[in-house]
C-alpha cells in the first residue's frame, strides 16, 4: 500500500505525533485554552496554535482542521496540511519551490493510503495533472487537462509503470473519441469515434516506426 512519502511523510509524522486529540494543548473536543481566533485564507474562522515553523488551526469543537508547516524558514507555509472531522489528513499541499505558489496536491484516503497527486504546469495555483498509483507505487493512470478548462482531455493508462493506452478527447466535448494501444514501446494502434457516438469505429493499425499498415472498420 502507498501512504505519505518524502517530505509529506516526514509532515505526517510530525503532525500525527504532536496534534492528537489533547496534544498541542488539545482538550479532548475543545480547543486548546487561550487559543486566539483568526481568519484564513479559505474565509473561515479557526483557533490559531502558532508553533512558529508550524501552526495548528482548529474548529470550534476542538478537533485540528489545518496545519501549516514552514520547512524553510522563510516565514511562509511550504507544507499545508487539511484534515477531515475524523482528524484524518486528506489532503497535503506542497509549495516544492518556496515561491508561495502550490505546485503539488496529495489526495488521501481515510486509511492514510495516497489516492492521487495533482501537480500544475500551466498555470501557478492549479492542478492539471494528476497521477493515481498501483499498490507497488508505479503510476498506474495520468490524467491530463491539456487545455486548462478544468476537464481532463487525455489519460495515460500504464502496465507495469508503462504505458499502455492513451485515451483523448480530440474535440474537447467531454467524451473520448481517440484511445492508442501500445505495446513494447511503441503505438501499435489506434481507434477512432469518427460519428461521434462515444464508440471507435475506425482502428489504424501500425508497424514498426509508425507506419501505417492498414486501416479498417471497427466492428460494433
Amino acid at each position: 500500500m502507498r501512504t505519505v512519502r518524502g517530505a509529506s511523510l516526514l509532515l505526517a509524522v510530525l503532525l500525527a505525533s504532536s496534534c492528537g486529540d489533547r496534544a498541542c494543548g488539545g482538550r479532548g473536543g475543545r480547543p486548546p485554552r487561550g487559543l486566539p481566533t483568526v481568519e484564513r485564507g479559505d474565509g473561515r474562522t479557526y483557533h490559531l496554535l502558532d508553533e512558529g515553523a508550524w501552526k495548528g488551526y482548529y474548529d470550534d469543537e476542538g478537533r485540528i482542521a489545518v496545519i501549516e508547516y514552514d520547512s524553510s524558514g522563510d516565514g511562509r507555509p511550504d507544507h499545508i496540511a487539511h484534515y477531515d472531522g475524523q482528524r484524518h489528513i486528506r489532503l497535503i499541499e506542497v509549495d516544492e519551490d518556496h515561491d508561495s505558489w502550490v505546485d503539488r496536491w496529495e489526495h488521501y484516503d481515510a486509511a492514510g493510503v495516497l489516492e492521487k497527486v495533482g501537480r500544475g504546469h500551466r498555470e501557478k495555483g492549479r492542478a492539471d495533472e494528476w497521477t493515481y498509483r498501483d499498490p507497488d507505487g508505479l503510476p498506474a493512470r495520468i490524467e491530463y487537462d491539456d487545455t486548462g478548462d478544468g476537464e481532463v482531455d487525455r489519460i495515460e493508462i500504464f502496465r507495469d509503470g508503462i504505458v499502455a493506452r492513451v485515451e483523448t478527447d480530440s474535440n474537447r466535448d467531454g467524451r473520448i473519441d481517440r484511445w492508442q494501444y501500445w505495446g513494447a514501446g511503441r503505438l501499435a494502434s489506434e481507434e477512432l469515434d469518427t460519428d461521434g457516438d462515444g464508440t471507435p469505429d475506425r482502428r489504424l493499425v501500425f508497424g514498426p516506426g509508425a507506419r501505417l499498415l492498414r486501416v479498417e472498420p471497427v466492428a460494433p
